[in-house]
């Protein structure tokens, strides 16, 4: 099956299970969120003068009360993730007649996200805690060279292209979150969090005798609302 394909079809999967969640849950809600999104690459072999990729972090989750003030939080996002190298270097190079060129290089991968949280409620305060799993939808992996008064070098390097056909087909890890949750109309609650996710597993897959220790991390700041259909107080309480 095409891969792309294969991809498409487990992302409506997803996104009519949580619409069905939502539909037919009790008091379950529908919240929409997005933000940046500060991710590298990290580890024993993590890339030097490495820097992380500022990119986007965004989707849908669905809340189901599970007790009190707990509930199972089920999300799918949109993540970009990555790293970016840039050094400056100084040669000399009669030829080019120039002394100084500047090197970027880019290792970038936008992955799905399938958070399952924990979320805990005191009052308008709430703290989230679980796995995720997660699988790469997009990548981007190249060189750039740039000599003073010269036009950019683009070079996809067997280094650079190595990393994206060794990449792993998954990512699996932990997240933590905590945020701030309150009313501002009768069916609509505004929200903000904080969260950091870590990988349990190498982004590259290597072999037996030569693993690489290069994991995702991520921190991300983010703002949403979620849809309330039937409200028991401004932290799900129920009278």
């Amino acid at each position: 099956m095409n891969r792309n394909i294969m991809r498409r079809d487990i992302l409506i999967f997803l996104l009519v299970t949580i619409f069905s969640i939502d539909g037919f849950a009790q008091k379950a809600r529908l919240g929409i969120n997005m933000g940046p999104n500060f991710c590298n690459l990290v580890g024993r072999d993590k890339i030097d003068d490495s820097k992380p990729r500022i990119g986007f972090y965004g989707g849908l989750n669905v809340d189901i009360p599970l007790a009190y003030d707990a509930f199972l939080q089920i999300g799918a996002y949109y993540s970009q993730q990555g790293v970016k190298v840039e050094t400056d270097e100084f040669v000399n190079n009669d030829s080019l007649n120039t002394s100084h060129y500047i090197y970027s290089e880019y290792k970038y991968v936008d992955y799905l996200h399938i958070p399952i949280f924990w979320k805990q409620t005191f009052g308008d305060v709430y703290t989230k805690v679980g796995p995720y799993a997660a699988m790469p939808i997009r990548t981007k992996s190249e060189y750039k060279k740039k000599w003073e008064n010269r036009d950019t070098i683009i070079v996809h390097t067997d280094t650079l292209k190595a990393f994206i056909n060794n990449l792993r087909r998954y990512d699996v890890g932990a997240a933590f979150a905590v945020g701030f949750q309150t009313s501002i109309s009768r069916g609509l609650d505004l929200f903000f969090d904080a969260s950091y996710r870590i990988g349990f597993f190498s982004v590259e897959q290597t072999s037996e005798t030569s693993k690489k220790i290069i994991r995702n991390q991520c921190f991300c700041v983010s703002a949403g609302v979620y849809f309330v259909q039937r409200r028991g107080s401004r932290t799900y309480r129920h009278h």
